[in-house]
This record gives C-alpha cells, sequence and structure tokens, in this order.
C-alpha cells in the first residue's frame, strides 16, 4: 500500500463526515483512471491505507458498506481492498463481514472488483499469513472456480512467499485444486470461468516452485504424469517462465521431455 500520502490529502478529512462523501466520491471517479485501459492502483491503495488501522469510526466503515455495493466498477475496487486493508485490525463482526465481501466479490462478475480481492487477499497475507490461511482454509473446501482463482492469484505474490511453511501451504493448495480438475469436480463450470482459472495455475505454480523446488517440481511432475490435456498444459506454461527454465534447466528439460505433446 505504497503513495504518497500528501498526493492524496483530502481523502482523510473526507472519510468521517457523510456530508462529504459525494465530493468524496466524485475525487475517487475523477482521479481513478477510467474508463481506460488501467485503473489508478496507486489511489486505491492509498485509500485503503487509511483503513489499515484498528480505530477505524462507524461512518468510514459505512462507507466501505456503500461502496462495496456500487454499481461501477472504480468505487467497489478501492472498498474491496479497504476492506481487506482493515481485517487485520477488525473487531470479529467486521471479519466476518469483510470476509463474505470478499468472497462475493470473488464471485463478481466484473473483473476489476475479482482482482481487488485477489488484491485483498495479499493486504490480509501481508499482516498475518496465518488469517489469511484461516480463511482460505474455511472456504476451500466448496469454493467455487473463481474462488480458487482468487486463492491463487492472492498467494502468488512475492512478499508471501519468503518462507518454506508458507510455500509450501501454497503448493498444497494448488495441489488440491488440480487433484480436483482431474477428478472431474470442475465439470459443468462457466467455460470462461474456468478459463480464468485456468490462467492462474498457468503462471503461479511456477511462482512456488521457485520458492520450494523439489515440493514444486514434485508437484509440476505429478500433473505432467496425469495424462489430462489441461493440466499437461499448465505445466508446459510453467516450465516457459524464465523464473524455473533459467535456474532449474535440467529439471525444466526433463520434466518437458516426458510431457506428452498438447
Amino acid at each position: 500500500m505504497s503513495g504518497k500520502k500528501d498526493q492524496f490529502e483530502p481523502l482523510q478529512e473526507l472519510l468521517d463526515s457523510s456530508g462529504c462523501w459525494p465530493q468524496l466520491e466524485e475525487y475517487m471517479l475523477r482521479n481513478s483512471g477510467l474508463p481506460g485501459p488501467r485503473a489508478n492502483l496507486a489511489l486505491a491503495a492509498q485509500f485503503a491505507k487509511y483503513y489499515a488501522e484498528k480505530e477505524i469510526t462507524d461512518t468510514a466503515w459505512s462507507l466501505l458498506i456503500q461502496w462495496t455495493g456500487d454499481p461501477g466498477e472504480y468505487l467497489p475496487f478501492c472498498a474491496v481492498q479497504a476492506c481487506a486493508a482493515h481485517y487485520s485490525y477488525a473487531d470479529n463482526e467486521r471479519r466476518r463481514r469483510i470476509g463474505a465481501i470478499l468472497r462475493t466479490a470473488m464471485n463478481d462478475p466484473r473483473w476489476r472488483v475479482r482482482e481487488a480481492a485477489a488484491i485483498g487477499l495479499q493486504y490480509i497475507g501481508e499482516d498475518d499469513f496465518r488469517l489469511l490461511q484461516e480463511l482460505l482454509d474455511g472456504w476451500r473446501p466448496n469454493a467455487s472456480v473463481l474462488e480458487q482463482r482468487a486463492f491463487l492469484a492472492g498467494l502468488a505474490h512475492p512478499p508471501l512467499l519468503k518462507t518454506s511453511r508458507q510455500v509450501l501451504y501454497c503448493l498444497e493448495l494448488a495441489g488440491e485444486m488440480t487433484d480436483g480438475i482431474i477428478q472431474g469436480k470442475t465439470q459443468g463450470c462457466d467455460p470462461e470461468h474456468f478459463r480464468v482459472l485456468s490462467k492462474g495455475l498457468e503462471y503461479s505454480l511456477s511462482l512456488f516452485a521457485a520458492g520450494e523446488p523439489e515440493a514444486g517440481f514434485a508437484l509440476l511432475r505429478r500433473l505432467g504424469e496425469s495424462g489430462d490435456a489441461r493440466m499437461i498444459r499448465v505445466v508446459k506454461e510453467n516450465l516457459g517462465k524464465a523464473r524455473l527454465s533459467k535456474k532449474y534447466p535440467e529439471q525444466v528439460q526433463e520434466l518437458l521431455a516426458g510431457l506428452t505433446t498438447v
């Protein structure tokens, strides 16, 4: 959540006065970068930063709830991230609400809102990985395809991959997801949703494997030997990433040689 605070001076004074919300909303939308190819990520991060503390007023909290339900893109994009930034500091009731907001956002038809949920998971994990793990462990047994993609996108974040324990958790979760695909648990899901999940698998596994090569290559080998064309494609994409192909060329070539052509 980086950014020069003096660039966003109006935010702090407007959050806690509901009468100023229209002014704040106008400020955020005017500086959103939308419509356009790139939203203003720095502004969204700075907005979230104001919520990364324990003492958030009921008024400022109500603003987030209102914005998460906005039909546009940018206000929910900011609000979902801010909710997650507050998660580590929130009481149990707010945590319950934030968890529901994040899970709803993961399944949203607007891709920027889904991306905000993944970024939100990163905020939680950077604050306390154990809290993130508790959330994901509660959701994973019946996670939708889009939720699984959000898990991967959230975890495939270098600051979360600095300890062996955390990387091994990521690999274990990814292994569970891919096993589910092989076993047909995603059969009948929306093809676009599955495409999004596949794209997540095609880069995230290489990040996890780079953090724990022995366990990571073991997972890639198992997927390559599954005979599942979708998993073989995922393995090939990950083996083509420079983080693996340049650092572990022998292991990569060995796995590629054993793959069925897809």
